[in-house]
């Protein structure tokens, strides 16, 4: 079987892109392997929750070994229950005049981070330079990996048509412009000059279009065969915040590097010179709301299966000790049930004393209360208490307000 659809990542807000330290080390102590900001482990939760919702999901899943990656590839294991994949091929830019060409840490130290989420048995396609790259060989890196690494996906798992890579943003466009054609990395994606789009945690999709001339066989289209089409390009419309930290070949520096940040707040001083502020700098403002990820089930209206929701919508609660609990969505009130459903998150800052729990062994989550059956307690994260969902909230009933 051929795969047929192709997602892209870009890994979240990293922490050395706030304006202000002080700045955690790198945990795997690889130079430049700087983890997340808390802003983009929010964003790496809101993707994953984006990746759920959708109706093509991924059936395996692949991350470079930097940790910024793997920390935004992490939610989308747990709610797609799916093993992290490490793969090299898809690893950070680093040019050749840098002080220090970062070599990611082995998997014995990533797999004390992930424990669990990681596969053993994968092993990397290609192997970048440890000389660092020029732009024309980041290029021709991803036009030397992705033949290869689809051609060993579709032998050791004939049955995968959706893959998703998580990755930086130069690998990213390298990639998307091979799986296009394109003779470079500065080269538009259409006659009105487009460009890939990579802010963080962005999403691209590619599918599968057509393969004229081709003399195929039943195993599938030759790769060198294949044409794909671009059909959502830096997608970032799940993120509370939007595209942020933009970065393409024409900006001139390393994705994230100190000159990157440096000429970043040069222009966000710039612009708060002349009275406008950048809201590629600026660190997220989090103080004014608690961050609330959940998937819910709401029925159509006049016949549709399905009901849209503006991702900019909030969500109240009430009455989630009892059976029957109220949400208002947006400017509608729904009156909900438990139904069974495995794989996502809750995180409700305001139930944390009411709900607080310690699960037995045996637990018959049916019979329990809703409050039991809801959620089990994980790790405190600050203001707002995480919770494993066992089953999901059906909203029905709906109610005008």
């Amino acid at each position: 079987m051929t795969i047929k659809t192709i997602y892209i990542a870009r890994h979240g807000y990293r922490s050395n892109w706030l304006p202000k330290g002080p700045y955690p080390l790198p945990p795997t102590g690889v130079n430049s392997d700087v983890p997340l900001a808390e802003h983009g482990v929010n964003q790496a939760r809101e993707l994953a929750h984006y990746i759920l919702s959708i109706e093509n999901q991924p059936e395996m899943l692949f991350s470079s070994p930097f940790y910024r990656c793997l920390q935004t590839s992490e939610p989308i294991s747990k709610l797609l229950e799916l093993p992290i994949n490490v793969e090299r091929g898809i690893g950070e830019w680093y040019k050749p005049d840098r002080d220090v060409i970062p070599e990611p840490a082995p998997f014995e130290v990533l797999e004390n981070f992930f424990k669990g989420r990681l596969d053993p048995e994968w092993e990397s396609t290609v192997i970048p330079s440890g000389k660092g790259e020029t732009e024309q060989q980041i290029y021709e890196r991803c036009q030397k990996f992705l033949p290869l690494f689809v051609d060993k996906v579709e032998t050791l798992f004939p049955n995968i048509e959706t893959i998703l890579l998580v990755t930086h943003a130069a690998t990213k466009i390298a990639l998307g412009v091979n799986l296009l054609g394109l003779k470079s990395c500065r080269e538009p994606i259409d006659d009105n000059g487009s460009i890939i789009r990579s802010g963080s945690c962005s999403l691209d999709k590619y599918e599968l279009a057509t393969a004229a001339g081709a003399n195929v066989d039943s195993d599938g289209i030759p790769f060198s065969k294949r044409h794909w089409t671009l059909t959502m390009n830096g997608n970032t419309e799940f993120l509370s915040r939007g595209e942020e930290m933009h970065w393409d070949f024409q900006y001139g520096f390393e994705a994230g590097s100190d000159a990157d940040m440096k000429a970043r707040r040069a222009l966000a001083e710039g612009k708060q010179a002349e009275g406008s502020r950048s809201p590629s700098v600026a660190a997220p403002d989090s103080s004014e709301f608690e961050h609330v990820f959940v998937s819910v089930d709401v029925p159509g209206e006049r016949g549709k299966q399905k009901s849209e929701i503006d991702t900019s919508a909030t969500m109240q609660f009430s009455g989630l000790e009892t059976n029957e609990p109220l949400f208002r969505i947006g400017d509608k009130i729904y009156q909900g049930s438990w139904g069974k459903l495995v794989g996502t998150e809750l995180a409700l800052p305001n139930a944390a004393e009411i709900k607080k729990r310690v699960p037995q062994e045996d637990d018959d989550l049916e019979n329990d209360s809703v409050a039991s059956a809801a959620a089990e307690e994980e790790e405190d994260l600050g203001p707002e208490r995480i919770y494993r969902i066992k089953d999901r909230v059906v909203l029905e009933n709906l109610k005008p307000l």
